[in-house]
């Protein structure tokens, strides 16, 4: 039977043959067509059923020939119903291209709508767009919850996959033509745009990692595939461009632009990485309680969330010229790095000649301090220990247990020489929620 009738509505029904019931899971196919059961209303019922009852006849079939492609489809869709889909929208623009994905409120309701819904006909050319399944994004909060721990790297994946939803909107718009897409699109933006092959390496890695939770979470089909994986990438994206160190004259050009524009947060911020190396998530995540005294010596004491394993916890003896430029109580940086990295941005381009060049940024000053480190003669393992690099050889960078605190205290003292402090250039502390 096709249509019933079932609580004053018309249901679409299907009974599944005994033989595939196990492989479907279910003895037969039921949905309301929200038609109220009159006689007068049948053939409008009949009309709202009829592609569920063709999808349903296709299922059937295609149970007989490959049962285990459905028992795998059958397992996601139970386990998506289950988790459910929470209120989700996604709306934007991708160049001139428009695109709009409407917002779910229950599982049933996904997999109704028409490729007209995602977007205007013929405005997103090369997208293959089904509009069956929730949303990508549908189940990201749970997937950087699961697997992120480090707050900049969470941020990074959830960007990424967002950014990728604008080419899948939906679980069933996952394929290959699709990913290529994204590469294709962002091979065709304007050069000074475009981000570099290793960028976008990341980028699909991100969805790649998505890809493979989803399924090992049952809310992906394992055909699937992973069409992220082993991608070409355009010439026409950048080639991965190295930073370039800032000279000791153009950090303090900077930092003086910074003291006469009040801008004391961001003089804090430079002071800390021209005597420290640290990176700039790293010097952000520091407060007062980052202070250790370890054999007599007095040190920061990097985050365990920074950027790589040998980063990670690792101590910094404090130099004698950024203890007389800031007090080291009752200071908090309170991860503020991303607003003050733009400041510096905005502001080495009016102050130094060649300051739009992107290669000089505030991680110039992280190439500044290793350039002085080789300069004098510092040995590459002590360099390394001090601004968290990993070592490249075998004997020290897998046996050795690292350069002592005193040796890394030596690499420091050599930054003081390099930079002496006058009292003219005493920085006054920050008020309020900027005080170090």
């Amino acid at each position: 039977m096709s249509v019933t009738k079932r609580n004053g509505v018309y249901y679409a029904q299907l009974s599944v043959p005994s033989e595939l019931r196990d492989v479907i899971g279910k003895s037969n196919f039921r949905r309301s067509t929200n038609v109220r059961a009159d006689g007068a209303n049948k053939a409008e019922a009949m009309a709202v059923a009829a592609p569920w009852l063709q999808e349903w006849h296709q299922l059937i079939r295609l149970a007989r020939s490959e049962p285990d492609v459905v028992r795998d489809r059958m397992a996601v869709m139970k386990t998506q119903a289950a988790v459910g889909c929470e209120r989700v929208e996604l709306a934007g623009e991708r160049g001139r291209h428009k695109y709009s994905v409407v917002a779910l409120d229950k599982p049933e309701d996904a997999g109704r709508l028409g490729s007209d819904t995602l977007a205007e006909p013929g405005q997103s050319p090369g997208l293959h767009w089904s509009g069956k399944g929730p949303l990508l994004i549908q189940f990201l909060d749970r997937f950087i919850a699961d697997r992120y721990e480090n707050k900049r790297t969470a941020g990074e994946a959830r960007r990424y996959i967002r950014e990728a939803s604008e080419f899948c909107p939906r679980l069933g718009d996952i394929n290959l033509e699709n990913a290529r897409a994204w590469i294709r699109a962002e091979g065709s933006k304007p050069e000074e745009e475009r981000r570099a092959v290793k960028t976008m390496h990341k980028a699909t890695g991100f969805m790649s990692e998505y890809i493979l939770w989803l399924q090992d979470q049952r809310l992906l089909v394992d055909s699937v595939g992973n069409p992220f994986r082993g991608l070409r990438f355009p010439t026409s994206l950048k080639k991965k461009q190295s930073y370039l160190p800032l000279s000791l004259e153009e950090v303090l050009a900077v930092r003086e632009a910074a003291i006469s524009k009040g801008d004391e947060e961001l003089v804090a911020f430079i002071d800390v990485g021209r005597f420290t190396g640290m990176r700039l998530a790293e010097i952000g995540a520091l407060s007062a309680d980052s202070i250790e005294t370890v054999d007599g010596i007095q040190c920061l004491r990097v985050k365990l969330d920074a950027k790589t394993k040998k980063s990670a916890g690792r101590l910094v003896p404090i130099a004698r010229g950024l203890r007389s430029l800031m007090p080291l109580t009752n200071f908090d940086f309170e991860r503020r790095e991303n607003a003050v990295g733009k400041r510096f941005g905005r502001l080495k381009s009016e102050v130094l000649p060649d300051g739009k060049d992107r290669r000089k940024c505030f991680h110039s000053i992280r190439k500044f301090v290793t350039t002085v480190l080789e300069q004098a003669g510092i040995p590459e393992g002590v360099a390394a220990d001090l601004v968290g690099h990993e070592k490249q050889t075998i004997t020290y960078g897998v046996y050795s247990g690292g350069s002592a605190l005193t040796q890394i205290a030596q690499a420091v003292a050599v930054l003081d020489d390099k930079q002496p402090v006058s009292s003219m250039e005493k920085v006054l502390p920050l008020n309020g929620r900027k005080q170090i």
